[in-house]
């Protein structure tokens, strides 16, 4: 309320009458003066005769450690437009640590020439020991020439300039070197006569006093956290969409980190202003559902226009609307089961694999086995292609599938197959009704059921992250509005695409889309962004680029640098997790405001568990980043948000592509690291144990790398093991090992990758469980588990014939002990 008191009245002569000045005055800023707000809370601002910077509220520790980081900030002048002159902060970061090659170039060289010129008019001697400093060069290295520079000013400047290049801060060293050079006006020089007008930007926002914007901006001051504040600020390209009027669909296509969520909320803000609107905000990722409704609340100050909006997930839409139709399922529609609490990945896993005496899943066993015969794993691609059938087709119409062009699913399926699979999907179908549970595209499915029934319930629907809708879910977003005036509005990035799902806005109903684009990012430092797309385009596919509804931006990289991406090797996963965690509390003490650890090769469920056991927040539709600073997910629940420093685990060869998807099919997977590596705004850190990723070894020019011991002392009580995948094996069955388990329990485990349909066919019917020896107690002809069948393929070969010179030796290649 103080804060606001002295916002709102800083037209009045004295704004800060009341507020006593801090004892001890502040040298670390120029112009700085700190005020007392009572109960250990200050105000910091920078002044002079004529300007007054807001810059930070906090308690005394946090107003010290953010001058700290901010040392030397300052504001100036130039072409009649106010820019930020970055403090140097903590010094020299990640000292030692950049080998990536534009960070192996001297760092002088990143300065223009005549900058370049001005900083080095120094003695030969000294100069010439400068202009070998690069990424490696450390603090005590540039401590000890600073002090043989006489002229103070000129060693502050050197300071200043070697500081933020070391850090790839290139646009702030400019700036100091333009300051220098008199091409930047300091603010306390500026002659009334000018005109200037505040630049918006990354660090800087313009208030006008008496627009219709500043009333709304002070109502909502006290509740926006500062992470509120910048996620919402619209820049004019983003703004002009938010403003438009289409006369029915508008598409927006926008590069990561260009604020497509942003204008979702501002534009579903400013559509429900009209007192008869009715809209929703809609996205798929119920994460994601969660940070638009903490956004529509924060920027929102009217009560009914509040009341007017509606965001959700399309599952907790599907929900509510199938509770309509269909009350008596209520407790079918969850992705828990309401009998066992169990995941529904667990419950598909008992059903792909014939656990619990269900056998309807083994209709899908032949197309199992040829596709591991081609070393992918079946179940998950299967359960992929569930989802993209439920998308592509209603359920009235699944026989389509039969003949239907599977775009974006370049793995070939032979026709009998594809009739195998809509009798295992039925199957599925049934067991979920059995078990009280559905997945996802489960509910939609059950929804397109009523389809006709569906009548239009809103005035304008907004999708954010639309490029995963498949085709089902669009025909009942159609069906949710009536055609007309800003009808439906759909923010996406093809490149964004992770779900294999068929998608055409045709089909679906769709048509007479105004198109709209934003190549500008944001979000993201150039270094993280030149890295992130980088590894996206050597891996996308031609089908992805021709999308008929979504296109590849190039992006236009951010107006800001920050350090390089580092890729950090570890010893293990475990060692992984306990530096990452390690370093996250670092980074929070230094001033970070969110931390996010990533888990490349890991699913939402094995993440949420881990980050139970650890203690820490899962991100999920409860996260909240102004309460929790870290935070635990899997790449894909990433979506959406940001982070001031990410750390993605797990880098390695085999997880980045992975080991066991079609390779046809990759550009999925690095989509997904795509998407990841852009949330990070400032610090990226891609960590691994064993051999890097391919994909980050093709872009070292733009990553570094070093060892985790290198940067950061490993806490060892954060050494707490990794996160629990699936089971393998029944529990029913009381199995503990992959050695104990049948010829066909092990076709369908990891371990079975690559093996022939020979010699699964051999497996499946020669380990059966029970074992038998020829007459008399002679040679064995079947065997009891695959301990027993190893035993004797290694101990001689009276069993060979059995199985045949090929087969055999494939299986006797099997080394179970290393599993």
């Amino acid at each position: 309320m103080k804060v606001r008191a002295i916002v709102g009245g800083v037209e009045d002569p004295d704004p800060f009458r009341g507020f006593p000045v801090t004892k001890h005055g502040e040298n670390r800023m120029p112009h700085c003066v700190k005020y007392e707000l009572g109960d250990g809370w200050r105000l910091v601002t920078q002044q002079t005769e004529k300007t007054c910077f807001f810059l930070f509220v906090g308690n005394h520790d946090d107003v010290d450690h953010w001058l700290d980081g901010h040392q030397g900030q300052r504001f100036g002048i130039r072409d009649g437009r106010t820019i930020l002159v970055p403090g140097i902060g903590n010094q020299i970061g990640h000292v030692g640590h950049y080998h990536a090659d534009h960070h192996d170039k001297p760092l002088a060289d990143w300065l223009d020439i005549e900058a370049m010129d001005h900083v080095l008019d120094l003695p030969r001697s000294i100069a010439k020991r400068l202009e070998t400093f690069d990424g490696r060069s450390t603090a005590e290295e540039l401590e000890s020439i600073l002090r043989e520079i006489e002229d103070a000013r000129k060693a502050e400047l050197v300071r200043a300039v070697f500081n933020l290049l070391s850090v790839g801060d290139h646009a702030g060293a400019q700036a100091h070197v333009d300051v220098s050079l008199g091409r930047i006006k300091e603010v306390e020089n500026w002659d009334e006569t000018d005109t200037i007008e505040v630049i918006d930007g990354e660090d800087v926002q313009r208030i006008r006093i008496g627009s219709p914007e500043y009333g709304a901006w002070l109502a909502a001051f006290e509740k926006r956290t500062p992470w509120y504040e910048w996620f919402l600020y619209l820049h004019p390209e983003q703004d002009k969409v938010v403003k438009a009027e289409y006369s029915g669909v508008a598409q927006l296509s926008g590069v990561s980190g260009s604020g497509k969520t942003c204008v979702t909320v501002r534009r579903a803000l400013r559509l429900a202003g009209r007192p008869d609107a009715r809209v929703l905000v809609l996205t798929l990722n119920r994460s994601l559902a969660c940070l638009l409704k903490q956004l529509v609340e924060a920027a929102c100050t009217d009560p009914a226009v509040l009341g007017r909006i509606q965001v959700t997930s399309f599952f907790e839409l599907a929900q509510q609307l199938l509770h309509r139709f269909e009350p008596e399922n209520d407790r079918i529609f969850a992705d828990v089961t309401w009998k066992l609490s169990e995941h529904v990945d667990e419950v598909f896993r008992e059903y792909y694999r014939c656990w619990t005496n269900n056998t309807d899943g083994k209709v899908l066993l032949p197309l199992h086995r040829s596709i591991t015969a081609r070393r992918v794993a079946g179940e998950a691609y299967v359960r992929e292609e569930f989802d993209w059938i439920r998308s592509a087709v209603e359920p009235s119409a699944r026989t389509d599938y039969l003949t239907k062009e599977r775009k974006g699913r370049k793995f070939p399926i032979v026709d009998e197959r594809r009739q195998d699979l809509l009798r295992g999907l039925e199957g599925w179908e049934k067991k979920m009704r059995d078990v009280g549970v559905i997945d996802y595209l489960g509910l939609t499915s059950a929804l397109a059921n009523h389809l006709d029934r569906l009548e239009p319930l809103f005035t304008n629907v907004l999708v954010d992250e639309a490029q995963d809708f498949g085709t089902t879910e669009l025909r009942v977003v159609r069906k949710l509005v009536p055609s007309g005036l800003n009808d439906i509005f759909l923010c996406g990035d093809i490149a964004q695409t992770i779900l294999p799902k068929h998608r055409s806005l045709a089909e679906a109903g769709i048509t007479g889309v105004a198109r709209e684009r934003i190549r500008q990012n944001y979000r993201n430092s150039r270094e993280i962004l030149h890295a992130a797309y980088d590894v996206l385009k050597n891996n996308l596919y031609e089908e992805i680029l021709g999308d008929e509804d979504l296109e590849i931006l190039d992006p236009k990289f951010a107006n800001f640098s920050g350090p390089v991406p580092m890729a950090l090797a570890a010893a293990t996963l475990e060692e992984e997790v306990a530096y990452a965690r390690t370093y996250a509390a670092t980074r929070l003490r230094q001033g970070a405001k969110s931390v996010c650890i990533a888990f490349a090769g890991f699913s939402a469920r094995d993440v949420r568990g881990f980050a139970k056991k650890c203690g820490v927040t899962a991100l999920d539709g409860t996260y909240d980043p102004g309460i929790d600073p870290l935070v635990f997910c899997d790449l894909e629940q990433t979506k959406g948000y940001e982070f001031d420093t990410l750390i993605i685990l797990q880098c390695s060869d085999g997880i980045l592509p992975p080991h066991d998807a079609p390779k046809e099919e990759e550009f999925r997977a690095s989509c997904k690291l795509y998407v990841a590596m852009t949330r990070a705004k400032r610090e990226l850190i891609l960590s691994f144990h064993g051999s890097l990723s391919p994909w980050i070894r093709a872009v070292t020019s733009t990553i570094g790398t070093d060892l985790w011991s290198e940067v950061e002392s490993i806490d060892t009580t954060l050494l707490l093991g990794v996160p629990e995948i699936l089971p393998e094996f029944e529990s029913a069955e009381e199995i503990e090992s992959v050695e104990k388990l049948t010829g066909l329990q092990f076709v369908y485990t990891s371990n079975a990758l690559g093996l022939s349909l020979e010699a699964q066919d051999k497996l499946i019917d020669l380990v059966d469980g029970r074992g038998m020896r020829a007459a008399g107690g002679g040679t064995r002809l079947r065997w009891a588990n695959m301990a027993a069948l190893l035993d004797d393929l290694l101990a001689s070969r009276r069993s060979d014939l059995r199985f045949g010179p090929n087969v055999v030796e494939e299986i006797r290649s099997l080394r179970l002990s290393d599993v």
